[in-house]
């Protein structure tokens, strides 16, 4: 039996140790060393055009066919290497329309959304709500179609995600010492008067009220969950993020909006967008791009 890439005969241990290898030793090596070569170009480029990203995406199904890599083998290699890729784009100030279209059709032709890693599914994630934004700024707001939010008259809905809910409460706990007198009654009883001596202290807690679906469109930003929040942005104070999340203030100071989601900078972003537009300047629109999300 002969290797199919250079045709030398294949040595009696890769016949043994591999089953239904088509190609020798020294060839498998080499193909996968290719492979690792392209993952670690693209990875260390500062920046990635779409001629670059065509033939570099080239070379790499080009090696794993020229060489029968077997796909138990190159999976983890390809995700390495498309993950990259859509880091490479997503660093740039501005994410030029060719590029986020030849991400777009690398989506498609891998299945991404339904076969990609954790680590690659979020970094679609957030060049898909990097492109929302930039498009946004371009005058060109989203329209999506709303799952579990029933819209009010001229709502539209920009933007949903998988989030979590945070509710603020006070706990009081009462610090101090107790004082008392211990009075002997007989017979072994005693009798113990007296009192405690303490102030008490609020402590505020933000409890976990369980996950559910951030909704933002363009009147208000709502979460469906085991509990139900609904804001209108005209009641909305203030905006705050925080590490892992963000929190909405409303003129009810005791009852904010704290939800905890993947990308607070960029959801923030795009409630910003949404609160700032003049509600008479909004009409309904035909649906935008599809935007990759994360439940």
């Amino acid at each position: 039996m002969h290797c199919v890439s250079c045709g030398n005969e294949i040595g009696l241990w890769t016949k043994l140790t591999h089953t239904k290898q088509e190609v020798c030793r020294a060839c498998h090596e080499q193909g996968t060393k290719q492979l690792q070569i392209l993952v670690q170009s693209v990875g260390a480029t500062p920046k990635l055009n779409v001629q670059y990203a065509e033939r570099w995406a080239g070379q790499f199904e080009e090696a794993v066919q020229k060489y029968r890599l077997p796909d138990i083998e190159v999976s983890n290699l390809r995700v390495s290497f498309l993950n990259n890729m859509f880091k490479v784009i997503e660093a740039q100030d501005v994410m030029p329309d060719a590029e986020l279209q030849f991400l777009a059709n690398l989506t498609r032709k891998y299945e991404m959304q339904q076969c990609a890693t954790p680590e690659l599914r979020d970094t679609i994630l957030r060049v898909g709500m990097r492109e929302l934004l930039q498009s946004w700024e371009r005058g060109n707001p989203p329209n999506q179609t709303c799952n579990g939010l029933v819209l009010q008259k001229a709502e539209i809905c920009h933007w949903e995600e998988g989030a979590q809910l945070r509710i603020r409460k006070t706990q009081r706990e009462y610090v101090g010492r107790s004082s008392s007198v211990s009075i002997p009654l007989g017979h072994g009883f005693r009798y113990r008067v007296g009192g405690f001596k303490g102030h008490p202290i609020d402590h505020t807690v933000h409890e976990d009220a369980g996950g559910g679906v951030l909704h933002i469109t363009n009147q208000r930003v709502c979460f469906n969950g085991l509990h139900t929040i609904a804001i209108p942005y005209k009641k909305m104070v203030s905006l705050n993020g925080f590490e892992g999340g963000f929190i909405v203030q409303t003129s009810n100071e005791k009852k904010p909006g704290i939800f905890i989601v993947h990308h607070p900078e960029l959801t923030t972003q795009i409630l910003m967008m949404a609160s700032k537009q003049p509600e008479e300047e909004i009409k309904p629109r035909k649906r935008g791009k599809s935007v990759p999300t994360l439940s």
